[in-house]
């Protein structure tokens, strides 16, 4: 299993999952799996969305899928993500190639939230993941999903 890096309390990210990888998130207490790549992003061995899905639900984890590519999340996916952590009682992991577009799509949610952008670059950065780059992506995301 890749490393699970905690962005906060509910959400940790990972670079991509495996099926067999569910069975240990879910025993590490997680509760749900978020996919936030496209399907066949010419990477040899990833795997199809529908075994993780069905190997998350075996697991008993709820698996949401959000795929994006770069740093192009969509206000919807923004709010899918949101709803996902407000109507969860434990935390989440989101998953892409390296963590970072999972790790963009905590940020837009968190700032939709109500929380700082300081304060998540400095949660991401603490996780390894520069989102300054991507600061104003985020910030413009946060507001579209609000309106």
């Amino acid at each position: 299993m890749p490393s699970l890096l905690p962005l906060d309390a509910r959400v940790a990210v990972a670079g991509q999952l495996q099926p067999g990888d569910m069975a240990g998130i879910a025993a590490a207490g997680y509760v749900a799996v978020v996919n936030n790549r496209p399907e066949g992003e010419a990477m040899f061995g990833q795997p199809r969305t529908a075994d993780l899905r069905a190997a998350a639900e075996a697991a008993g984890l709820v698996f949401l899928d959000l795929p994006f590519s770069g740093p192009r999340a969509t206000p919807e996916q923004v709010r899918a993500f949101v709803d996902l952590l407000s109507g969860q009682p434990g935390p989440v992991v989101a998953f892409c190639k390296s963590g970072m577009r999972s790790a963009l799509l905590w940020g837009a949610a968190s700032i939709a939230s109500g929380r700082s952008l300081e304060d998540v670059l400095a949660a991401a950065m603490q996780a390894g993941q520069n989102l300054e780059p991507v600061g104003e992506t985020m910030m413009a995301l946060a507001k579209a999903a609000r309106a």
